[in-house]
């Protein structure tokens, strides 16, 4: 395939995953549901996905790009931790904490279903 087909194919599928994002951010405008609409497109396209509704192929190239700029898009993320350096200095033990009950708690979930799931799959 040509260069220029690839450019254009990871264009549009780029469109079509952004226009999915806009569609749930109306979606959660609308309803007031209480999640980001990133989480909700993931989940929409995760489900369109595994029931086949959307082939892999579709979106494969947009993905790979949003994937190799990926660090980028945590750069925002990184700025506005630095500007709340003051916030982190006078609750940094409590939020260290809270961040290491959280970690603690979804380790525990994975692996109580990790159980689960190893037992349902020997009976």
């Amino acid at each position: 395939m040509p260069a220029s087909d690839s450019l254009i194919r990871t264009g549009l599928q780029l469109v079509v995953l952004g226009a999915m994002f806009v569609l749930c951010r109306w979606v959660v405008g609308r309803t007031g549901l209480p999640i980001p609409a990133g989480l909700l497109a993931l989940v929409v396209l995760t489900v369109l996905l595994l029931t086949r509704a959307v082939p892999e192929r579709a979106v494969e190239s947009g993905a790979d790009a949003l994937l190799r700029i990926l660090p980028a898009l945590f750069v925002p993320s990184g700025i506005g931790v630095l500007r709340e350096l003051p916030l982190l200095r006078g609750h940094g033990l409590a939020l260290a904490l809270v961040l290491a009950a959280s970690v603690l708690v979804g380790l525990l979930m994975a692996g109580v279903v990790g159980q689960a799931a190893a037992f349902r799959e020997r009976r």
